[in-house]
């Protein structure tokens, strides 16, 4: 998937439908900076996507992208 200027411009202005193309463009990149690296107790270690973190990037993102100026 590719993003264009529109999509961009639509959702620095607050369309629903061009922000979720926006999350969704960004999801392995947002998934992999709420990945946790949990070690058990025996030394094994287990990979898991925080969601709660996932969640709070992404509002974040939206909080950022309403304070953006778009130039045409």
């Amino acid at each position: 998937m590719k993003l264009d200027y529109e999509t961009v411009y639509r959702a620095v202005k607050g369309n629903h439908d061009a922000q979720e193309k926006l999350l969704q463009y960004y999801d392995a990149y947002i998934s992999a900076l709420s990945t946790v690296v949990e070690v058990c107790s025996d030394g094994t270690e287990h990979q898991y996507v925080c969601e709660d973190q996932k969640a709070e990037i992404q509002t974040k993102y939206l909080e950022a992208l309403s304070k953006c100026k778009v130039i045409r």
